[in-house]
């Protein structure tokens, strides 16, 4: 079934490529569960966890408000069921699909460049410390990646094959991708333009039946409020976790992308040279997805950052996509060397190189598990404990009550212990029959209401010197 897809009528695709491709996907799985549990769940996974965790039927409704379609919190829904909701089980669902994703590269490389680009390409996959961090993030990013490796696949291929089955699981793959991330829905916008330039009339009008199911698909399953956000996509009053492009993040972006900012113009240097090269030996069966691999590797990162200085969407985790293509115009330029074996012990060396340079813990910007832990042993039944709504109480709530996704259902936490709050209004008890008072916040500079919060607390118990300090989250005790 398999080959259908991922085969042409000339050359379909042996039982040792699907070997190969197997063993590929194993290694990364092995690789990248390395600590996958070790740290702690931070808001967007949370965010995460928690949308999976709600009725299949109101999952949809989440994307509203989530800036994100809901196609990967379904496959998480599945997953928690399957198994359970901790940090290993949840990430190693991305895990999965970066593996996947490995695979799909060394198939597409072999196919349409050659194999040289094929294993030197699988090497540098592995060698990214920033895939692998996003393969230990409980969020669609890995999903996205897969997605559009599988439909770049599909489309390079369509010439050669597009047939109805062909063409329908591209139609499902590109809905898909728009229903994974909005901003990756550049993909599909690439292959139409390139569509229009490189296919035949008949062609043309069969990948267009393709485009028209995808369309169909968006409008059956988004509904009006998602089509407002993308037109209005992350207006300037909700877009504190965005930055606008700056030539200084541009930077920051492609170090993160190219390995190292001393591996920037190097590496674009080996590129150019590929393309150069690729050029002068007029190497027209890869010519196609040269320019495929161009356009959505670089291109999706220079009109994404040009948009970016209007609108805030300019950042690297939503460009994810864009990286398998880079790594493989890199390869393809090492496959010019004469002697093969060249770009092949390079790659190796480069992966033993930057393997001791992957942050294999792949700390997150806050630490609940250990400040809740801290908590939950310094607590006596004479406590409360007053969380404050800024320091994400979901994330409070998921490490001290054992059941939490179970309950949420009752509004966040049963704990008698423990209040939820976003102001001073919210007290509703008499703090003064507690020994103490302990109170859960976020790192925020204060507003008036914290300002009220602390002042009317202060009042009735005294702060007492020791504040104790967790990534992401501040405890204060009063008394």
């Amino acid at each position: 079934m398999l080959d259908k897809f991922f085969s042409n009528n000339s050359q379909k695709i042996t039982n040792r490529l699907w070997l190969y491709f197997f063993i590929i996907v194993l290694v990364n799985i092995l690789f990248k569960i390395i600590q996958l549990g070790l740290s702690s769940f931070w808001y967007d996974e949370i965010v995460s966890v928690e949308s999976a965790s709600l009725d299949f039927g109101h999952i949809k409704h989440v994307s509203e408000w989530d800036n994100n379609p809901p196609f990967y919190y379904y496959c998480l829904s599945v997953w928690i069921k399957l198994f359970n909701d901790s940090e290993f089980c949840v990430r190693l669902l991305s895990v999965i699909f970066s593996s996947l994703s490995a695979g799909v590269i060394f198939l597409l490389a072999n196919k349409f460049f050659n194999k040289i680009t094929a294993i030197v390409v699988s090497f540098l996959y592995l060698s990214s410390n920033f895939l692998y961090f996003y393969s230990h993030e409980a969020r669609a990013y890995t999903l996205i990646s897969l997605l559009v490796l599988v439909s770049s696949y599909l489309f390079l291929n369509f010439r050669e094959n597009n047939s109805w089955k062909h063409l329908i699981f591209l139609g499902i793959i590109n809905f898909l991708i728009t229903y994974t991330h909005y901003i990756a829905g550049l993909v599909v916008v690439f292959e139409v333009l390139l569509m229009l330039f490189y296919f035949d009339k008949k062609q043309k009008i069969k990948f267009s039946y393709s485009i028209l199911l995808s369309i169909l698909l968006i409008f059956l399953r988004f509904t009006k409020k998602q089509f407002l956000l993308i037109f209005a996509f992350n207006s300037p009053e909700s877009t504190f976790w965005l930055k606008k492009s700056e030539f200084s993040y541009l930077q920051e972006v492609l170090s993160e992308f190219f390995f190292d900012y001393y591996l920037i113009i190097p590496l674009l240097l080996v590129i150019a040279s590929g393309l150069l090269l690729s050029y002068k030996y007029k190497n027209k069966e890869s010519n196609f997805a040269t320019i495929y691999s161009i356009i959505v590797g670089l291109g999706s990162i220079v009109i994404v950052y040009v948009v970016g200085i209007k609108v805030s969407i300019f950042l690297d985790r939503y460009l994810i996509f864009a990286v398998p293509f880079i790594y493989i115009l890199v390869a393809y330029a090492f496959s010019f060397i004469k002697n093969k074996y060249i770009g092949i012990i390079f790659s190796i060396l480069f992966f033993i190189y930057f393997s001791f340079k992957i942050d294999y813990d792949t700390p997150k910007p806050m630490d609940y598990k250990n400040a809740v832990g801290f908590i939950k042993h310094v607590t006596t039944t004479e406590d409360l404990i007053i969380v404050k709504f800024n320091a994400v109480p979901s994330l409070f709530c998921y490490y001290y009550e054992k059941d939490y996704l179970k309950l949420q259902k009752k509004k966040l936490t049963n704990a008698p212990s423990v209040l939820i709050c976003k102001s001073w209004a919210d007290i509703g008890v008499d703090l003064t029959k507690y020994k103490r008072v302990i109170v859960v916040d976020a790192f925020e500079d204060l507003n008036p209401e914290d300002t009220e919060f602390k002042t009317n607390l202060s009042k009735q118990k005294s702060s007492n010197s020791v504040v104790s300090f967790y990534k992401g989250v501040k405890i204060t005790f009063y008394q």
